[in-house]
């Protein structure tokens, strides 16, 4: 209720009460008609007082209901002001932590490609002569660095974009290079798969589903590459697993040639025991636990 709304009542309430004297007051010489008259005046002019009465109240009590309300909504305002900074501080931080992320994913994808782990012990000369034969069995396919013992097969010969099913075509290079790695030359060394992707995202919903990231679908090829190996012979605890993603490119990501270089399955044969002999040593290197129970 505005305040001039109550004050018109309230001159109303005091005209009414002042009239109402003044009537009563001057019954005295007045005949019995004019009495009457002026007792049904005083009762509509009583009424007239009570139900202006009865407004008033019910306008303050108004009032009294929309200051309320007002405290009310400017306390959830304050509220909403709270919450506004708390989540714009939040979301400050979140900022900040991606913005530190993307600098060290920048700084990883800069670094020089190189190894991911370098022999300590140079390959046997039978074993060197092997790798080196079957990689010229395979120009198409395997690149063979005999500074560092590794293996590097172009995905799109192992897998179908997107996928970590090794294509069947694929399995006659792996099965022959199982054949080296379970011979006698071989005894003495592990074998490390690493996964590496290009820099395109992983948009298709079927496949997101089963590989969220370039990371996931880059270990779980080597993964797949691993399963294989086992199948012709390769011990479990011989091979051990990781993937790279996009952050280890050995080219840049500009054309599709390029791209379908950094698609690649690298195969490191490294010293045996480099992490350690034991089954809880092997179990953490390939993920799974072999052992007879």
């Amino acid at each position: 209720m505005s305040f001039s709304r109550m004050v018109s009542l309230g001159s109303r309430l005091a005209m009414v009460c002042i009239c109402g004297s003044i009537w009563v007051s001057g019954t005295g010489c007045a005949s019995a008609d004019r009495v009457q008259q002026l007792e049904t005046l005083n009762r509509n002019l009583n009424a007239e007082k009570t139900e202006l009465q009865q407004e008033l109240y019910d306008l303050r009590i108004g009032s009294q209901s929309h200051r309320e309300r007002l405290e009310s909504l400017q306390g959830q305002l304050s509220t909403k002001d709270m919450l506004i900074a708390n989540l714009q501080s939040e979301n400050d931080g979140l900022e900040d932590k991606f913005s530190k992320l993307q600098r060290i994913a920048e700084n990883i994808a800069d670094r020089p490609p190189g190894p991911v782990l370098g022999n300590t012990k140079a390959l046997p000369a039978a074993l060197d002569a092997a790798l080196q034969q079957f990689a010229a069995a395979h120009p198409d396919a395997i690149a063979y660095d005999p500074s560092n013992g590794a293996l590097k097969w172009k995905s799109d010969l192992l897998f179908a974009l997107g996928s970590d099913i090794v294509k069947q075509s694929a399995r006659e290079s792996l099965q022959a290079f199982s054949t080296i790695m379970n011979s006698e030359a071989a005894r003495d060394f592990d074998l490390i798969v690493v996964g590496h992707t290009d820099n395109i995202r992983i948009s298709q919903a079927a496949t997101k589903a089963k590989h969220p990231t370039n990371m996931h679908l880059s270990v779980h090829r080597s993964i797949a590459a691993q399963q294989v190996l086992r199948e012709y012979g390769v011990p479990a605890e011989r091979v051990g697993v990781t993937g790279f993603g996009e952050y280890r490119p050995i080219a840049p990501n500009d054309t599709d040639q390029n791209r379908m270089r950094n698609r690649r399955v690298e195969m490191y044969i490294v010293p045996h025991g480099l992490f350690g002999s034991s089954p809880a040593s092997a179990m953490a290197i390939t993920g799974r636990d072999d052992t007879v129970k």
